[in-house]
């Protein structure tokens, strides 16, 4: 998220969230999880299984 606060011009990671959260209406790690969440929601159940498996 840093490197995104950085590449918009923001000069710290408070002023970053205050105005993400202000434009979008959520906080900028709840807008990435609800993504993360719908574009895991779009894969079959194969394909999230063999990336979600523990690493031994």
């Amino acid at each position: 998220m840093t490197e995104v606060c950085l590449a918009v011009g923001c000069t710290s990671l408070g002023s970053f969230s205050t105005q993400f959260r202000r434009f979008v209406g959520e906080s900028p790690s709840a807008y990435q999880d609800r993504v993360r969440d719908e574009q895991l929601a779009r894969l079959p159940g194969c394909v999230v299984k063999i990336f979600s498996r523990p690493v031994v």
